[in-house]
């Protein structure tokens, strides 16, 4: 957890924050009063209105205010409050004990609390103390009298921080206070304590003991304000960031008039302690402040609650934190991320066993992060279906990473778990067969989820590795648009998918421009060509019948065919496959090979394919390229797939879904790649693009050739073939 002290230098100490908020206060309330900003009154001028009797419980809160800031000094320097009001609630303490036990006749030992300092190393401002003790006890009865002497000690202390201020008129009431239940105390041996016990007035208090008890519980209401004032004052000098802790911004807002109420109380305090030496019965001033102290006080402490419970979530998060940003190991940052410290079996609901297992199970895996509310994430659900099942699905290793490495986990985002949401999660859980959080108490992680993983209420997947690092902050674009292809879902695997097919949009625009305007829609097209007229109608019509379907429309699926060659000139189809050639033996001469050249290899084949190729793309995204033959039947099929177009993440998943079935079930063909004008120094064995095979083609007249290890009639070379003695078996 990171020290409070190294955030000092980020963020100005809070109370320094709270100064100027106080002096826009007290300017906006001198405007409130009709009073120009620039007639601020002077100290000579708040002297001079002492003179007009105030009764300070008719003021408001801002005016109070107004009275009080004009006599606050800030200033640098920071008396050892903490040591003072230690010795002072000492005091404090065992007298009102003392008095408790006095008043109950119990007889109950006072139970003494040992100082926090050493008293050899505390020297108290004395001669303050006594001067305004002195000037508590000589205030004449009444509330203004009291606000007189409040505001002339304001004065005095005007260079003291506020909890300063407080903590030494309660230190110098202590003087008296403690003195007086110190000599009640004094045993009848003790003849100077009993002569001093006399020069003090402490008499007898056997028929005093309700004023006593009444007196005692605002002595201890106003040492409880000064605790709550200095704690609130110490926590500004932390370093919180405000916006972290706004219950402490707001607390210390209200400080200056809640150490005025406190002082004026004390004053009354120390002006009426003659109650303890049964001179006076006059109580209606005591319980006037009194029943405002204790209103303050109830205030007071609301703030002081919410800070000490915003400070705690905030060293929390900063915990947290510390362990999601220097990760070691995947389960301990799913354990910040999810789960509270008390929780000592973290576990999470595994969709495929329906049972719920230990977070162990992610140890040294990959995890995508999938991060929901509960609204509107069919579509995101059935998107990670087609993921979790080509999580499962060969090839087993894909660039260097397993499939079986890499685990879905959802994280529902739930404010409330009222009987609603609580279903709808049970309803959204039943589609899952991959991990899912479930927990009944507010997530343990919250913040860092939002402002560390950027959850903005909108579903994300983070992708994060055996170390718990996270490698992609949102791989949901990437899923969307690659699907498994995807994998490993790293921020370059998008990139490489995006320029895997530039070279055949460079080459196709070179040919036809107008391939833009269908590629901006963003919408799924499929391009295709071959010499085969027949299919070429039949899979046009195919199309067609699928881009009217009411399937296609309740998917909001927009769908364009485009047959190359079709409308364009008759020289433009052999410049496109010059060009594609032309690449080809480019990139093949090249020391260091790129992937393009595996995609080009298979458009290359299919280019010989008796009836023709297609190519599905969403937008610019390339999907599958593909025989003709098998891509007619499953267009002409979509009454058998299409409602997998609205149970799978889109019309692109599901056609491919059904493509790979047609074609692991068709007979094998054999892949030839014929090549026009191939300089005869760059022959050597290329690999079989189909993904089943990879085989080295075998070169025959001056095309390339694989069956896929089965065994095929030798064929006729046709006329002008010039035949390559050298072969190259699989």
């Amino acid at each position: 957890m990171p020290k409070v002290k190294q955030k000092q230098n980020k963020y100005p100490p809070l109370h320094q924050n709270i100064e100027k908020s106080y002096i826009y206060l007290y300017i906006s309330n001198m405007s409130s009063l009709s009073r120009p900003v620039s007639s601020v009154p002077t100290l000579q001028q708040v002297k001079a209105s002492t003179t007009t009797l105030i009764n300070p419980l008719s003021l408001t809160d801002d005016q109070i205010l107004e009275k009080v800031y004009i006599t606050h000094v800030h200033t640098a320097e920071r008396y050892d409050v903490e040591s003072l009001f230690n010795v002072t609630s000492n005091i404090i303490k065992r007298s009102a004990a003392a008095a408790d036990s006095a008043v109950s006749k119990s007889g109950t030992p006072v139970v003494l609390i040992e100082d926090k300092i050493p008293l050899s190393n505390f020297n108290p401002p004395f001669r303050t103390m006594k001067e305004i003790a002195y000037k508590m006890m000589s205030t004449p009865h009444g509330e203004h009298h009291a606000h007189q002497t409040t505001v002339s000690i304001l004065e005095h202390l005007k260079s003291y921080t506020w909890d300063g201020k407080a903590v030494i008129v309660l230190a110098a009431f202590s003087l008296e206070y403690g003195n007086f239940w110190h000599l009640v105390q004094v045993p009848s041996g003790d003849h100077l304590g009993r002569s001093l016990a006399v020069m003090n007035r402490v008499q007898s208090i056997e028929g005093n003991r309700q004023a006593i008890a009444d007196y005692n519980i605002l002595v201890k209401t106003v040492l409880y304000a000064v605790e709550c004032i200095t704690e609130l004052e110490r926590l500004s000098t932390k370093g919180y960031d405000p916006k972290d802790v706004p219950a402490l911004s707001e607390g210390l807002l209200e400080i200056p008039v809640i150490v005025y109420w406190t002082i004026i109380t004390i004053v009354a305090c120390a002006n009426h302690i003659d109650f303890l030496m049964g001179d006076s019965d006059d109580r209606y001033e005591l319980s006037n402040f009194g029943n405002k102290l204790a209103s303050i006080v109830s205030k007071l402490k609301a703030h002081q609650t919410r800070s000490r419970k915003e400070i705690g979530e905030l060293e929390d998060y900063w915990k947290r934190k510390k362990v999601f940003q220097t990760p070691t190991e995947i389960v301990e940052v799913l354990k910040v991320l999810i789960f509270h410290d008390e929780v000592q079996d973290p576990q999470v609901y595994d969709g495929f066993s329906k049972r719920r297992v230990s977070i162990e199970v992610f140890r040294r895996k990959h995890v995508l992060l999938f991060i929901s509310g509960l609204d509107s994430i069919r579509d995101e659900i059935r998107l990670l279906q087609s993921i979790y099942e080509g999580l499962h699905e060969d090839p087993r290793e894909v660039k260097g990473y397993f499939k079986d490495d890499f685990k879905i986990l959802w994280i529902p985002i739930v404010s409330d778990w009222n009987i609603i949401h609580r279903a709808e999660f049970e309803n959204l859980k039943i589609d899952m067969p991959w991990y899912v959080v479930e927990y009944p108490y507010p997530l343990a992680g919250i913040r860092l989820i939002r402002e560390d993983l950027n959850y903005k209420n909108k579903p994300i997947i983070p992708v994060l590795n055996h170390q718990g690092r996270v490698v992609n902050n949102n791989a949901m674009h990437m899923i969307f648009v690659w699907g498994i292809d995807a994998f490993p879902f790293r921020p370059n695997d998008d990139e490489l998918l995006t320029q895997k097919w530039n070279w055949f949009w460079a080459e196709i625009k070179k040919v036809n421009p107008a391939i833009q305007n269908l590629i901006k829609a963003d919408r799924y097209i499929f391009i295709y060509g071959g010499a085969d007229t027949k299919w070429i109608q039949d899979f046009t019509a195919a199309i067609e019948r699928i881009k009217r379907h009411e399937t296609i429309k309740k998917a909001d699926a927009e769908i364009e065919s485009y047959h190359f060659g079709r409308d364009e000139p008759r020289n433009i189809v052999p410049r496109f496959w010059i060009g594609i050639e032309s690449l080809f033996a480019s990139k093949i001469q090249k020391k260091n090979k790129d992937s393009t050249i595996d995609e080009i290899k298979s458009l290359l084949c299919l280019k010989q394919h008796p009836q023709g190729w297609v190519l599905l793309s969403k937008g610019s995204n390339v999907k599958l390229l593909g025989r003709g033959d098998l891509m007619y039947t499953t267009a002409a099929e979509f009454d058998l797939w299409k409602d997998r177009v609205l149970e799978r993440a889109g019309f692109d998943v599901a056609f491919i879904e059904h493509y790979n079935t047609k074609h692991r079930d068709s007979p094998p063909a054999c892949a030839h790649m014929q090549l026009a004008n191939y300089p005869a120094d760059v022959l050597e064995p290329i690999n079989c693009p189909d993904m089943s095979c990879g085989r080295s083609m075998e070169i025959e007249t001056i095309s390339y050739k694989c069956c896929h290890g089965h065994s095929h009639k030798v064929e006729v070379p046709e006329s002008g073939d010039v035949m390559i003695e050298k072969r190259f078996s699989p």
